[in-house]
């Protein structure tokens, strides 16, 4: 799924490069979720980084977080997401009114993203039990967010408020998830959930930099 992803976002840059000029940018922030339904009562939160290109209104990135930045009740390694997206503005206006020559540079959009990516890492539910049943786990997405930004050119830096909604394999499995042995059970909450998918609502609150 994510190299599928990865081939989109350049298929598609590569085709905008003809009509509209790219630049570098980059976003640092924060991603938290609302609700993750494959990782009960956990703290997932933690930094995020994304570096891409701009081509006109779209963006291709890859991206880098760190789920469980302040919950280490996981695997050594903890849990991280690997993606890529591609962003574009729906929506973008430009200030047209300065307030005593100050404040003459805002421009504000409503942005849509698509993506793809990979959860590396476990959640230790408790004693006997682990989420998800493999410690690699790909994910699809969808975001929907706002950017305000300083309409300078040609950069074009700000930040953005966004929320994500992703889907992920449900990841629950009695035979490899369950660390106590043959008399382990799994939670009531996670029985019945072999096959399917976990749904999870994340927001992200991110700086933007670049072109």
């Amino acid at each position: 799924m994510s190299k599928l992803a990865a081939a989109a976002c350049v298929v598609v840059l590569g085709g905008m490069g003809a009509s509209a000029q790219a630049g570098p940018t980059a976003r640092l922030g924060i991603t938290g979720a609302l609700s993750d339904a494959g990782a009960p009562g956990k703290n997932e939160i933690g930094p995020m980084i994304a570096v891409g290109l701009r081509a006109g209104p779209f963006v291709g990135e890859l991206e880098w977080s760190y789920l469980s930045f302040f919950d280490p009740d996981t695997t050594p390694s903890g849990v991280q997401r690997l993606g890529v997206s591609l962003r574009a503005d729906l929506f973008r206006t430009y200030a047209t009114h300065c307030m005593f020559r100050y404040a003459c540079t805002r421009a504000s959009s409503v942005w849509g993203e698509i993506g793809a990516g990979e959860r590396f890492g476990q959640w230790i539910l408790d004693a006997q039990h682990i989420a998800p049943a493999n410690d690699h786990q790909p994910e699809a997405h969808v975001a929907l967010g706002i950017e305000l930004d300083n309409q300078l050119e040609p950069m074009r830096n700000g930040w953005q408020l966004g929320v994500r909604f992703a889907v992920a394999p449900r990841g629950y499995d009695s035979a490899s998830a369950c660390r106590g042995g043959d008399t382990c059970t799994m939670p009531t909450s996670t029985l019945g959930n072999n096959g399917g998918y976990d749904g999870s609502v994340l927001v992200e609150w991110m700086f933007l930099f670049g072109e």
